[in-house]
């Protein structure tokens, strides 16, 4: 890839075994991409790719051959590039199947490998206990220097959840590490494209829980992503849902907490983002500010649970955490890691915030529902509970409101559990974060049921006469 002053037109297809086989064509067939995101990892997809290579199976995605296998001639010379995460715990075997595929049908397709990132086996000793799986969470630049070499396809372990969108812009751009507002403002924009159709309103859950249609009809997103790290996020044009700054901002508060949030790469400071109604499902992210890498990645493991699997993540020194990319001409290189990182800032806002006019009229008791959307995600061995509204009189009610007293009034759940709450004025958003206490158990559905909680709301808020 060349540096371009030309958008990066990037989709997300958030695909499984389950789906049906031309999913991925049919959604390339009907949306003119640069590059497509295939994201095919969940916990329970990692768990079960490493019960099948303990029993001598393949340690990729094998539903990505039949994915990809449906659209290899819309891939390559003036066509899309794809950037997967596939690959699981064998990038370079799915890259080897790819490119035989390929030959199969007579393209000649250039693939690079990145590192999958296993320290399953260096589970107990970098303090995450006994383990099915566990694999290090790398950024972007792997992705980055592979597009840059000329691959067609960037197979990939279980990166950071924004890596496949970062790695694409900063090479479509030509982003160095030093470009941190461009760097912040593609994590951003990856965060959101990383939920699927949860950045459409179709479904309010991650692609990590569960997904109920398949890509082109279930709403998949689209990014334009600018040479300063700008965007519009739309979506697929036959996609059900749509694109508002209600989904987008949805989508940006899961799993976040504090206003610096920290990827491999950079730390995006989320009270920076502004977000705008550009048109019909067009949402313009801008500027997102950038501070330096933190110097620590994730280091994430897993093992079979009673119900949802159960994970671990503990840090990793930057310089610890090294890796490399096979580019498609079979060159081993190694992945620098990033020359400044930073301890990561406290969680508070920078700079202290003024709350505005609070609503009048008579208070009635209604639905926090009916004022304000409520977004759950997991932040480590937490949630984050994060309550958003649309307008700025109402968010300085929403804020005055939702104290940590008042969460644990409406959450009984939160009894005995750390909690701090975060503002995001930007985003009208109060965000709770809450953790067990050590070796405590986080309560399933915890905050599911918040939107449903009985409020006294200024009447101005409900728009109806007291």
């Amino acid at each position: 890839m060349t540096t371009t002053p030309s958008p990066l037109r990037i989709g997300n297809v958030s695909a499984s075994r389950t789906d049906r086989a031309t999913a991925t064509a049919e959604f390339l067939g009907a949306a003119s991409l640069d590059v497509l995101a295939l994201d095919m990892l969940s916990d329970e997809a990692m768990l079960a790719l490493a019960a099948a290579r303990s029993g001598g199976g393949p340690g990729y995605e094998p539903a990505a051959l039949v994915q990809l296998g449906e659209c290899l001639d819309l891939i390559g010379a003036g066509g899309v590039r794809i950037v997967t995460n596939a690959g699981a715990l064998d990038p370079e075997g799915l890259a080897v199947e790819l490119r035989a595929r390929a030959s199969d049908a007579g393209i000649d397709l250039l693939v690079a490998a990145v590192d999958s990132g296993d320290v399953t086996d260096r589970a107990v000793e970098l303090g995450l206990g006994e383990a099915d799986v566990a694999t290090v969470r790398h950024g972007a630049f792997g992705i980055s220097r592979a597009l840059a070499a000329g691959a067609n396809v960037v197979v990939t372990g279980r990166v950071s959840r924004e890596a496949l969108v970062t790695g694409a812009a900063a090479a479509h751009h030509g982003w160095t590490s030093s470009a941190l507002d461009a760097l912040a403002g593609s994590v951003a924009v990856g965060h959101v494209l990383s939920g699927g159709p949860g950045a459409t309103g179709v479904v309010d859950s991650s692609t990590d829980v569960t997904r109920t249609t398949d890509p082109v009809a279930g709403g998949y997103p689209i990014a334009e992503i600018a040479p300063d790290g700008s965007a519009v996020i739309t979506r697929h044009p036959s996609a059900f849902g749509s694109v508002t700054v209600g989904t987008v901002t949805d989508q940006l508060l899961d799993g976040v907490a504090g206003v610096r949030y920290a990827a491999p790469d950079v730390v995006l400071r989320l009270d920076t983002v502004r977000l705008a109604q550009e048109g019909t499902d067009r949402v313009r992210l801008s500027g997102a500010r950038g501070e330096p890498a933190p110097p620590v990645v994730a280091v994430v493991a897993m093992r079979k649970g009673p119900g949802h699997p159960l994970r671990v993540a503990r840090p990793l020194a930057q310089e610890d955490s090294g890796h490399s990319v096979v580019l498609p001409g079979g060159e081993r290189v190694a992945v620098p890691v990033p020359p400044e990182t930073a301890d990561i800032g406290p969680g508070e806002l920078p700079a202290a915030w003024s709350p505005g006019t609070v609503p009048g009229g008579p208070p009635r008791t209604s639905a926090l529902g009916s004022v304000a959307g409520v977004r759950r995600g997991v932040v480590g061995r937490g949630v984050n509970i994060a309550v958003w509204t649309w307008d700025d009189s109402a968010f300085a009610w929403l804020a005055g409101e939702l104290t940590q007293e008042r969460f644990r009034e409406l959450l009984p759940g939160l009894e005995g559990m750390e909690t701090r709450r975060y503002l995001l004025p930007n985003l009208r958003a109060v965000n709770l974060v809450a953790r067990p206490p050590q070796g405590g158990v986080l309560e399933s559905g915890l905050g599911a049921d918040l939107a449903a909680a009985r409020l006294e709301i200024p009447g101005e808020l409900l728009e109806v006469d007291p």
